[in-house]
């Protein structure tokens, strides 16, 4: 789990970490006169700051605050090319978003899941020109490019990720092969290696979306596109392999949607998306994750868009829907308070406008 360490700083100073275990440097900040903040994998610390002449203070052992996890990382998607841009914000507050680093490969339409406050996002498959099955890695809290993870069983792109947080367990749902899928892989986030198979959705389908009650273990898979538009949704528990049940509708058949939960409180929402007609849609809708039945309308968007990719910061109750295709590429991001439905707020932008995105948290 990530722990952070963070204070105030009176003279232009360096902030080392030193490892207790060999004494090698784990974090540091460029010099500074201000607030400084660093993310570190253990609780007990050294720490030391160091002006540029050399000039020391030891702060010694130290232990860090455990962190909630409140980042949100949006990364991949297409402006006129594919991209592997990642950004990535504080989902608590609001403002724009900034640069996290870039994916092993540039892409879209690929999707992502996370293994909750232990720190690690997931990034799998995607269109680089041709159809991907490439799965990345990155830790939320420390700003890096991403490293190469594994691959899918098969590759395909518009398809969906849910997790069940720090359980540890990351499936990918649903997508276009060349045609729809309707294959479930899974994944053990803390780890690398390639997928192995999980089961079947109820029906093949691509552009759908997927969310989970975290820790609880139910994934949720809505919406997509197969001939038609889908208003299914589909249920698995998360840490048993096997096929999909059939959970509800959504409000309609929707495509290229977003979707979100405020994890172990039990509540999933969908928004955005393309509907019958190509009419781009702004709806917002919600299910309680632990009950099969419909989803019930939540409120709208900022703006009716699809391609858009959504997050939040779980327990802490806050959504965030970013980027999209409105008509142009959008840099939106809106949010939402998951437990009260009403319509969304401006958050602030992405750093570059896209559609086709993915995104994760580590809360």
């Amino acid at each position: 789990m990530p722990y952070k360490i963070s204070g105030n700083l009176s003279d232009t100073v360096r902030v080392i970490v030193i490892k207790e275990s060999d004494w090698s440097v784990e974090s540091n900040t460029t010099e500074s006169a201000s607030s400084y903040e660093l993310f570190v994998t253990n609780s007990a610390k050294t720490v030391v700051a160091r002006k540029s002449d050399g000039e020391s203070f030891g702060y010694g052992n130290i232990t860090p605050e455990l962190v909630v996890g409140d980042r949100g990382v949006f990364g991949g998607g297409i402006i006129t090319g594919d991209r592997n841009v990642m950004d990535y914000i504080t989902i608590s507050t609001t403002g724009n978003a900034l640069d996290f680093g870039d994916l092993t490969i540039a892409r879209q339409s690929l999707c992502a899941v996370s293994d909750g406050a232990n720190d690690r996002g997931v990034f799998g498959g995607g269109h680089t020109g041709d159809i991907s099955n490439t799965i990345d890695y990155i830790s939320i809290s420390v700003t890096a490019n991403a490293t190469n993870f594994g691959d899918l069983t098969e590759a395909r792109y518009v398809l969906a990720g849910t997790s069940n947080g720090t359980n540890d367990r990351g499936v990918f749902g649903g997508g276009n092969t060349g045609s729809s899928s309707n294959v479930i892989d899974y994944i053990t986030i803390s780890t690398t290696g390639d997928a192995g198979n999980f089961g079947d959705l109820t029906a093949s389908r691509y552009g759908l979306a997927a969310t989970s009650n975290g820790t609880n273990n139910r994934g949720i898979f809505g919406g997509g596109f197969a001939g038609s538009y889908s208003n299914v949704i589909d249920y698995i528990t998360i840490s048993t392999t096997g096929d999909a049940a059939d959970f509800g509708n959504l409000n309609a058949g929707t495509y290229r949607l977003g979707s979100t939960s405020n994890g172990t409180n039990d509540r999933g929402v969908f928004g955005g998306g393309e509907i019958v007609g190509t009419v781009l849609t702004n709806v917002i809708d919600y299910i309680t994750i632990s009950t099969t039945s419909d989803a019930t309308d939540f409120g709208d968007l900022t703006a009716a868009r699809n391609g858009l990719a959504a997050t939040s910061n779980g327990t802490n109750n806050r959504g965030v829907f970013g980027g999209g295709y409105t008509g142009s590429d959008s840099d939106v991001i809106d949010y939402i308070t998951i437990s009260t439905p009403s319509n969304a707020t401006d958050f602030g932008d992405l750093i570059e406008a896209r559609r086709n995105l993915a995104a994760t948290s580590n809360a």
